[in-house]
């Protein structure tokens, strides 16, 4: 930074301001340049965010295009109770009888006898207690809470061990395995437990473990888990209670998932054409921080409502997205009434397949929309030409801003340099005037 000039042959002026005056005065193209190239970056922003926007309608013409847009399926079962049931895309639509005569459960043990404390009576100080192939060792005094601990802590072991209380307030210990199914048993435990009140279990399981048994349209199925995948394709039943009387499964197309996504459709476009007016706006009233006045724009809007509104070729009674439910408002705006794509899909939902993803010969409509986007959005698209081009305008407005700045700093040091030496010239003449002045007074006393 410059320091303050004083010019002291003009009565101790501070004549700083001057040459900033003059350097601001100088500096006026420069900002210029800064103010033009504040717009180009506010375009090429704008640029960005409208690719932005064209990807999010592209993605949802993508979705509605899919193969599997039309695929999702529901499932419904006339008793609840009985189990759910939830679909996936791959499941075939019909009717499918589920009969439960068994779930999966598994085995539990309790012991023999009764304890009248859980966590007070000492019940062993040692030895070990062997369960399937796993051994759990005591080494001290333990507790029915204590064996539970000691059970449950050992690596490998399949079974969970729990304290209840039984019927007279006693209590007992039960062991549980881990998994269900007939794989699942254990053998009776092998107590070598010493000390304390001892234990012993039971030769008799509380539930014996066993697999879930069910038919399927008169197919048997067997199970270790009461959750079943794919005895139904694409299906997951979990079973809940046995059925005295087969229950149906419906599977049935799942037509809210196409309702969605053309709502999400219809969404991105809007946003798209709200962005596309307000740079248009923007412009008629002669801001230039915006791309409405790109031919670009212009071109792009009437794309896309000639690609949306426009005939596709089906063969059948849906040849226009506007026939089934799309159609564009008095302020260019998407408008979607889903009774109108509920009847049409009710009426021929091969026939809205085709108009929406095409078919022999032919594509659909929002293959069409995609189509049109990627000449906007692709490597090599207007717009990143467009962008390519606003980078190369900001670097050469850069590079010149920066020579500009290098000059202008030359320019200001070599004025400070000439005030400085003017002012030291002056105040050297000043200096002069005094000493003739005193002279002169002397020469006048005589």
């Amino acid at each position: 930074m410059s320091s303050p000039i004083t010019f002291s042959g003009f009565n101790n002026i501070d004549f700083n301001s001057v040459l900033e005056a003059l350097s601001a005065q100088e500096r006026q193209p420069v900002v210029q340049l800064e103010t033009e190239q504040a717009q180009l970056q506010k375009q090429r922003t704008a640029f960005g965010t409208l690719a932005t926007r064209l990807g999010a309608v592209e993605s949802a013409a993508r979705d509605l295009a899919s193969a599997t847009a039309f695929n999702a399926t529901k499932a419904t079962i006339s008793n609840e109770s009985a189990a759910r049931v939830s679909a996936g895309a791959s499941t075939p639509t019909g009717s499918y009888s589920l009969q439960i005569d068994q779930l999966a459960t598994s085995q539990v043990t309790v012991t023999n006898g009764t304890i009248p404390d859980s966590d007070q009576t000492i019940v062993a100080t040692g030895g070990s207690l062997t369960i399937g192939d796993t051994t759990v060792n005591i080494t001290g005094d333990v507790t029915l809470e204590g064996l539970a601990t000691a059970i449950n802590s050992t690596e490998g072991i399949d079974v969970n061990a729990s304290v209840v209380r039984s019927t007279g307030g006693n209590y007992q210990l039960v062991l549980t395995s881990k998994e269900t199914g007939a794989a699942s048993a254990f053998a009776a435990p092998v107590s070598a437990l010493t000390g304390g009140t001892g234990l012993s279990f039971a030769a008799t399981n509380a539930q014996d473990a066993q697999d879930a048994q069910v038919t399927i349209n008169n197919v048997p199925v067997v199970s270790a888990s009461n959750t079943i995948e794919g005895a139904i394709p694409g299906t997951t039943l979990t079973l809940q209670q046995e059925t005295q009387n087969p229950v149906t499964i419906m599977i049935t197309a799942d037509l809210s998932s196409v309702e969605e996504l053309v709502k999400k459709f219809t969404s991105a476009y809007n946003d798209l054409s709200a962005f596309l007016e307000q740079q248009t706006k923007a412009y008629a009233n002669k801001e230039r921080d915006n791309i409405g006045g790109d031919p670009l724009v212009r071109q792009l809007r009437n794309s896309m409502s000639r690609v949306v509104s426009g005939e596709v070729a089906t063969g059948g009674e849906f040849t226009s997205l506007s026939r089934v439910g799309l159609t564009f408002n008095r302020t260019g705006q998407l408008e979607f009434r889903n009774a109108d794509l509920q009847a049409a899909l009710s009426t021929d939902r091969n026939g809205v397949l085709a108009l929406f993803q095409g078919g022999t010969g032919f594509d659909g409509a929002f293959d069409a929309v995609k189509a049109a986007i990627g000449n906007y959005t692709s490597s090599g698209g207007l717009i990143p030409t467009a962008q390519t081009r606003l980078d190369q305008q900001l670097s050469k407005i850069g590079e010149r801003i920066s020579e500009m700045e290098r000059r202008l700093a030359i320019r200001k040091e070599a004025m400070q340099k000439e005030f400085i030496a003017a002012d030291l010239a002056i105040a050297q003449l000043n200096a002069s005037k005094s000493q003739l002045g005193s002279l002169g007074a002397s020469f006048s006393s005589f």
